[in-house]
Parts: C-alpha cells; structure tokens; sequence
C-alpha cells in the first residue's frame, strides 16, 4: 500500500509557473560503446533523459513500458519513491495531455482492486493530488522486463498535473529485493544505474543500468559513500554529512547531526528542517524571507542573481577520506513565485519531516552512481 506520508515529501518538486504542452517525444535506447560492464555480466545498456525545464530545471525523464505487449510511457525516474504511477484510461479528460495505459490491450494485467489518493507537496506552498488504483503487469525497462510488477493507475489528477511532458513516476528508491533490480540481476546485471542529470543548456541527460559509462568519468575514478542503514522512517538513498558550508561560514553541527540527507532525483531544490534552513540562508542573506505555507523562502528577483550562494555538504567516503559535494551560486534563483512574480523563490524549502532532501540542483552537476548490491553512491563532477 501507500506510504503516502514519505511518498508526497521525497516526490516534493517545485512549481514555478504553468507548464505549456510539450508534444510527443519519441525516445529511442542506445547502447553505449564506452559504458563499463563486469566480468561476465550482460553488458549495461542507456537511453535519453529529456529536461523539463520551466524556469529552472524541474524533472528529467525518459521511456518505460506496461503489459503485454508493451505499452510506452514518459516517466521521471524518482529515487526519492518506491511506487510507479501511470495514467489509465479511467483517468479520461484530467489526463487528456498523457498517453493513458489501456488495461484491456494487456493480456497479463491483473487489477488488484485497491483504491487511494496520492499527494505531492509543491514547493510553492501547495499539494497536487493522484486518486490511483493498485494493479499488477509486466513492467520493461531498456528491454528488461518485471513481470508481476505492482504499480498504480492514475484514475484522476489534479490540475497542477495536467500539462507535465512527461505521464507518470517510477520509483527508484533502494530497495535491494524490489523494483526492477530483482529482474536486472537475473539479465546479469548488477543492480546499479548512473545517471547524467545535466542543466537544459547542456542537454544529453541519460539513465544507464547495470553500470557506468566511462565517458562520462572526465578521465577520474568516481569516489563512493556507503548509505546509512534504513531506520523505522527511512529507507532511501540517504548519506550522513559531517559538513555544512555556505559560503565561507559553517552551519552549526548540532543543527544536522545525525540528519539522513536522501538524494532524491524528482526533487529540483533541496529540502531541510526549519531551523536548518534559517541558518543556512543566515550565511546568504538576512532579507530571505519565508513565503508561503509548505515552507518556501523568497528573495527580490531584480536582486537574487547578486547574491553569493554556494553551499557544500562533506559526505565520508569508503576510502575513508572526506568528499564535498558543492551546489552552485546559480541554483539559489528557481525562479518567480506565481502569487508575486517579484519575488523569486530560493533554493531550500523548510519542512520538519526528520530527513533532509538534497534533489536535482546538485545532482545536475555530477555523475551519479546508484549502487544497491552494495548500499553506496558514487559521484563524479561533470565536465561541462
């Protein structure tokens, strides 16, 4: 069933303005000639991940197919959920702009009968919500197939929803015996996937299983962190940081010790507990202000892009040896605030949910590794 409460948190993404239609996009997998397998194993195989981009980059997404035979779909690939969310055709006009997945083509599918409502938090200060039905079908990535894979119809969906270029959500939250990593390890896979997230003005964003692509390497050995044990609250893609830098002044450490940070890439900003938040826009500027009622800080817009913003988390590596990972000034600005286009939104929202959240403004500036048969993360700057 639904854990609705985690779900809407990690799947928190910002919405700046209305997104107009995008039309079809027809992407195609590839096989990359430079990507690393291991000794033995099925070689890894890629494809394109297309930007939305509304302002600043919200969600990268690519294809994956429902039933037999396959229906294809444009999802995010969440790792901040466990879930898939995909319209049906019960969903009718809210879905009008999405590809609906027709149950009654799919000679494998099987309804489960169970009904709920999805909500996502918006960073603007709001919730946008999915009524879903569970069901059970054959899922396929990059020619990988799940079958008996349970999954949610989006029946109806609320307005914010209804211009999105993509039609759904598949989670990719550590869960070593769930989700599709069962299936790429009987492919011989090793269930691992890189992703190249990249800002809209650099384009080639790409999801790779089963390994890594060394041209995205820059040429440098990725350095890894192993993820922190699940607890009774969490149990995602979650690194402890010993560290917190923004600009040249440090965040106390009693704020963030202990804090599961959770790398969630259908979250665009980053997300901390109030008083964290606070201390870290203390060290940017005074005149950030809070605006409105799911946490979200505003700033003028005529003066934002002057301000200094870069803000580094230190992670422990399994070498041992500290690493950063740094978030640029550039990523402060997300863009204008629909009630009062003078004010921009800032980069971290304030919500006290035990964990923070750190999304797409910084993993667009490295190459990321997704190691669950060894519970680790790895990271690489990008070169652009």
């Amino acid at each position: 069933m639904f854990s609705s409460l985690l779900l809407s948190l990690i799947s928190l993404s910002v919405v700046v303005a209305a997104t107009p239609s995008a039309p079809t996009v027809t992407l195609t997998a590839r096989k990359g000639s430079t990507l690393r397998p291991r000794r033995g194993l099925a070689r890894p195989v890629s494809e394109p991940l297309l930007d939305q981009f509304n302002g600043t980059d919200l969600q990268w997404f690519g294809n994956i197919s429902f039933g037999t035979p396959p229906q294809t779909f444009g999802v995010v690939f969440d790792t901040g959920s466990f879930d898939a969310e995909i319209p049906g055709i019960q969903c009718g006009a809210s879905c009008v702009n999405q590809h609906q997945f027709n149950f009654t083509a799919s000679s494998t599918f099987v309804n489960l009968n169970k009904t709920g409502e999805i909500d996502f938090a918006t960073g603007g200060g709001d919730f946008e919500s999915l009524q879903v039905l569970e069901v059970n079908d054959t899922m396929t990535l990059l020619g990988i197939a799940t079958p008996d894979t349970t999954f949610f119809l989006i029946t109806n969906q609320t307005a914010g929803f209804f211009n999105d270029p993509y039609d759904g959500i598949v989670g990719m939250g550590f869960q070593p015996e769930g989700g599709i990593f069962p299936a790429m390890r009987k492919a011989g896979l090793p269930a691992l996937f890189s992703m190249f997230l990249t800002p809209h003005t650099v384009g080639n964003a790409e999801l790779t299983l089963g390994g890594v692509d060394d041209s995205k390497l820059n040429g440098k050995e990725p350095v890894f962190s192993s993820i922190l044990p699940p607890t009774d609250q969490t149990n995602f893609w979650s690194l402890g940081t010993s560290h917190i830098q923004v600009n040249n002044g440090s965040v106390a450490q009693d704020l963030f010790e202990g804090l599961q940070m959770v790398f969630d890439s259908g979250t665009s900003n980053i997300v901390m507990p109030t008083n964290l938040t606070v201390a870290m826009y203390a060290l940017i500027s005074p005149d950030i202000k809070p605006f409105g009622k799911l946490g979200a800080f505003g700033f003028p817009c005529d003066k934002i892009d002057t301000l200094p913003a870069v803000i580094t988390f230190t992670f422990p590596s399994t070498t041992g040896a500290p690493f950063n990972l740094t978030i640029p000034s550039e990523e402060l600005n997300v863009g204008p605030l629909l009630e009062d286009p003078s004010t921009c939104q800032t980069l971290i929202n304030a919500l006290d949910e035990g964990v923070g959240i750190i999304g797409g403004s910084l993993l667009k500036h490295y190459y990321s590794i997704w190691d669950v048969d060894n519970a680790r993360m790895g990271f690489v700057a990008n070169g652009f």
